[in-house]
């Protein structure tokens, strides 16, 4: 685990699949976008991009064409750690989940850990005006969304990551989640020491408090013990991101931000983009004498070769 002035990776989830690009025009859809807005994040500091892939009207995609085509776009303009995601969106298949990772071979990629509730838009007296189609179906399917992953897609994207050489990042939003990780180490399907992702604040997971992520904190060390190699911290919503992420850096934990999990970079302005919830995150890192992880140094933590 990280010691108070060891350096911070700092990973930018620039899409994401759940929020509506009708909510800002920060949210970059089509692979063009989704590159730049990638690029612009690790050029702020970002350590590490976290993907997923949207249609050009923002629609969450599992196409591998479009996963391979952001990755390669990535990888030609800067040096930046890639993780793709296999939560893609609650409506996707398993099978269509897992064929992003399959077609780009990311660096890392995002496994969870356990079935939920999962409710972006949870009161409809505060849906956003929507300008697609899709997007009002998002918001009337609102109070039925359960985002599936059974003990056999897990242990199948476990196994996929294992063949393809790829370190996957345990996604958990609550505390049942670590126990799952505790049995997948126990029976093989992990191997540790295993990295965490805290997602705190979404409705069906672990609330968006301090209190909450000490307790969770305190359960992964109790459940995982020295096969705990790292923890980061992403908080949904604002002010969640950054003061979660404040605390985070104080904590010797990592930190994720970005648009995939909040818009706002002050409580009436929303972010330009991720580099500008970045920037923020690194001006944290920056008070806190804790130095962002560079590429190299995290390829060189995963065991991964570093590039020149």
């Amino acid at each position: 685990m990280r010691a108070p002035y060891d350096p911070i990776v700092l990973t930018a989830a620039v899409t994401g699949g759940d929020v509506l690009p009708s909510q800002s025009p920060a949210v970059p859809c089509g692979p063009d976008a989704i590159v730049e807005a990638s690029v612009a994040a690790a050029r702020a500091g970002a350590t590490v991009v976290h993907l997923h892939a949207r249609e050009a009207d923002g629609r969450p995609t599992a196409s591998p064409r479009m996963f391979t085509e952001i990755v390669s776009g990535i990888r030609e303009q800067c040096d930046v750690v890639v993780n793709v995601t296999t939560g893609g969106s609650v409506d996707m298949t398993a099978d269509q989940r897992i064929e992003g990772v399959v077609a780009s071979r990311p660096d890392i990629a995002t496994l969870n850990l356990g079935t939920m509730n999962f409710e972006g838009f949870p009161n409809p007296a505060r849906w956003p005006a929507v300008r697609h189609e899709w997007e009002k179906e998002v918001l009337e399917r609102s109070g039925s969304v359960v985002f599936t992953n059974t003990l056999g897609t897990i242990r199948r994207f476990a196994t996929a990551f294992a063949e393809l050489g790829v370190t996957p990042e345990l996604e958990v939003y609550d505390l049942s989640h670590l126990s799952m990780a505790r049995f997948l180490l126990d029976e093989g399907t992990l191997t540790g020491p295993v990295r965490i992702q805290f997602v705190l604040g979404v409705l069906g997971g672990a609330g968006g408090s301090p209190q909450d992520l000490f307790a969770l904190r305190e359960a992964a060390d109790r459940i995982l013990g020295t096969d705990l190699a790292a923890v980061s911290v992403a908080g949904v919503g604002y002010p969640g991101q950054l003061r979660l992420g404040a605390i985070a850096a104080a904590s010797g934990m990592d930190v994720r931000v970005g648009i995939e999990d909040n818009l706002r970079i002050r409580r009436r302005r929303q972010a330009a983009d991720s580099a500008e919830l970045v920037a923020a995150a690194v001006a944290i890192a920056e008070q806190l004498e804790r130095p962002i992880a560079t590429p190299a140094q995290l390829r060189a933590e995963l065991g991964l070769p570093v590039t020149a």
